[in-house]
C-alpha cells in the first residue's frame, strides 16, 4: 500500500512509520473523532508529500554536486630565507 493511500485510511500509521510518535499520537487523537479525521488525513498526506520532495531534492543534489575546486584554497608558498 502506498503512503498516500495509507495516509487517507489510517493517518496515524504514517507518522508512526516515520518514527514521529508525537505526531502519530496527535493524529490518532484527531482520528478518534470522526469530524477531524479528514484533517488528520490531509496532514499525513502533506507529510508524505514533503518527505518525497525532500528525498528527491537530496537525490538531485547528490547527483549534481560539483567536483571539489582545486583552486579553492590558495597555494602555500614557501620562501627561503637568505642570510
Amino acid at each position: 500500500m502506498t503512503p498516500f493511500k495509507l495516509a487517507k485510511i489510517l493517518p496515524c500509521a504514517v507518522f508512526f512509520s516515520e518514527a514521529r510518535p508525537v505526531a502519530g499520537g496527535m493524529a490518532l487523537l484527531l482520528q478518534v473523532s470522526l469530524v477531524f479525521w479528514p484533517l488528520a488525513a490531509r496532514w499525513a498526506a502533506q507529510a508524505c508529500e514533503r518527505a518525497g520532495i525532500e528525498r528527491l531534492l537530496n537525490e538531485l543534489s547528490e547527483t549534481n554536486r560539483a567536483p571539489e575546486d582545486p583552486y579553492r584554497y590558495p597555494a602555500v608558498k614557501k620562501f627561503r630565507q637568505v642570510a
